[in-house]
């Protein structure tokens, strides 16, 4: 047992450096053109900068298992941060763009394995009946730093210079790390794990976790049909192929699926993938559509997603608590139904809609969120045996991080491919026969006002411009409705997630 301000203190620690790591996944992006002019490259490879941080953080978790194991918790905890600290620094004196995506995999790197450390050390300190309230305080990170990146990197790069979305890890970091050594106790001189590390498998799982995220990253780029994603796929199976191939021949494998034989570990297991794959990606679009269809800068649309971390901020801890008190069952049912509600409100947004039209239903998405981290994480480590919570908190990040790359990968794809069927449905009825689209390109072509705009125009649109703003009113009206459908897309799979968190078993921890 450990005294309660130890678990507070352990906990408001890792928080801070958990929000951190999640905060520099969202707040570089905002960053980007800025870099793309300063270093001078192009959009292909300044994109490296994302894709190659996201592979490296997913790659480090697994092998956190053996780790943790093999010299506790304090160590690793500890070198995760000066290692992220140091590559900070380095990604914000970067010359090249070589240079940064090689720092920026570094960060990947030590920054990637707090996820599994945190649980780690939560399920440790924390017992079964205290896990739920933890979990939601620790989920604040995750929940909030997405939507707080736009617009502290957007305030950044305005005012400052993108060097600043990397320096602004520092002062955090050292504090953190600080904090660290002197209030966590040394553990290293209890472990007793003689094993060696599984290099056969980390090498395939690692190439095969490498290969299909980075085809998520690119597939909307270089085309899903092309020979580049392909290769990617291909390589992606085989790595999936060998490792399972030699896992059951290895002594301690990297992963011990003896683990998926809990009951509800391995229905938890399910339903935090469909969760991410149903958030995430709709949370991907969202800004998507403030910035390009409703024409809000990253700081405004920053702002406007800021209600929804404060509702899951306010909410985890609530509900977490609830968890502990009632069995997380129940929790997780009514958290994706609401969740599920949230996303359907959007069926009908436009370019008219208000503020309240957007802001209304992401808190109430907030609520849900809050309802289903807590109880989803928490269920994880006290569905497994003690020996085991290194292994499920090492699986539940890796399900996690897959199942919300094939879900941004899955909606921008949904997306496109809606797009053209709009387009399609609407040009059937825009043709010479359609009076109302006579008088709407005659008026156009007969008001000067839009004959002074034609320079937006393709040069083709110059011949008619009338034409040329029909066809820009209809492309936006296909937009729009797109957008329209992945929101109600992604509620139906919030739906679909609560048939397994039906068939949880409901356990209270006293």
């Amino acid at each position: 047992m450990y005294a309660k301000e130890y678990k507070n203190l352990v906990l408001i620690l890792l928080v801070a450096f958990f929000f951190m790591v999640m905060l520099d996944m969202s707040i570089v992006t905002i960053a980007i053109p800025k870099i793309m002019s300063s270093l001078g490259v192009n959009l292909e490879d300044v994109d490296w900068i994302m894709i190659a941080y996201n592979v490296a953080t997913a790659v480090i978790i697994m092998p956190i298992t053996f780790i943790i194991r093999k010299i506790g918790l304090k160590i690793p905890i500890a070198l995760s941060i000066v290692f992220f600290t140091i590559s900070s620094v380095a990604c914000g004196f970067a010359s090249s763009i070589n240079m940064l995506i090689f720092f920026r995999i570094i960060q990947g790197l030590s920054g990637g394995g707090i996820a599994p450390l945190g649980l780690a050390l939560l399920g440790k300190v924390f017992e079964p009946n205290e896990r739920g309230r933890a979990m939601g305080i620790w989920g604040i990170g995750a929940m909030a730093a997405p939507a707080i990146g736009p617009t502290l990197g957007g305030w950044i790069t305005d005012h400052l210079t993108w060097r600043w979305v990397f320096f602004v890890n520092v002062p955090v970091a050292v504090i953190t790390l600080i904090g660290i050594l002197i209030i966590m106790e040394d553990d290293h001189k209890t472990q007793y794990f003689k094993a060696s590390f599984d290099f056969i498998g980390f090498i395939f799982f690692a190439m095969a976790i490498a290969f299909i995220l980075v085809a998520f990253n690119e597939g909307q780029n270089k085309g899903w049909d092309s020979s580049y994603i392909h290769i990617c796929e291909l390589l992606s199976v085989t790595g999936f192929m060998f490792f399972f191939l030699f896992e059951p021949f290895i002594s301690h494998p990297l992963i011990d699926f003896n683990i998926f034989k809990n009951y509800n570990f391995t229905l938890i297991s399910l339903i935090n993938a469909v969760r991410a794959i149903a958030l995430f990606g709709s949370l991907f679009i969202i800004p998507v559509y403030l910035e390009n269809i409703m024409d809000y800068t990253p700081y405004t649309t920053g702002l406007i997603m800021m209600p929804s971390a404060v509702a899951v901020a306010l909410s985890a801890p609530v509900f977490g608590k609830g968890a502990d008190k009632y069995g997380p069952k129940y929790f997780i049912i009514f958290g994706m139904l609401l969740t599920a509600i949230s996303l359907f409100m959007y069926w009908n947004l436009s370019l008219q809609s208000s503020l309240f039209d957007i802001i209304y239903p992401s808190i109430i998405r907030g609520i849900g969120l809050g309802m289903l981290y807590s109880p989803i994480m928490s269920t994880g480590l006290n569905s497994v045996k003690k020996e085991q919570i290194p292994e499920a908190s090492g699986l539940l990040p890796i399900t996690m991080r897959l199942a919300s790359g094939f879900g941004i990968a899955y909606f921008a794809n949904y997306l496109a491919s809606k797009q053209v069927y709009y387009l399609a449905r609407y040009s059937d009825k825009i043709n010479d026969k359609n009076f109302a689209f006579l008088k709407a390109k005659s008026y156009f072509n007969s008001n000067g006002l839009f004959k002074t705009n034609v320079g937006i125009l393709a040069n083709s649109a110059r011949i008619d411009t009338g034409l040329g703003i029909v066809n820009n009113v209809v492309q936006m009206f296909a937009t729009v409705q797109s957008y329209d459908d992945v929101f109600i897309a992604a509620g139906a799979i919030c739906l679909i997630g609560i048939v397994p968190a039906i068939m949880l078993k409901n356990t209270v921890h006293h």
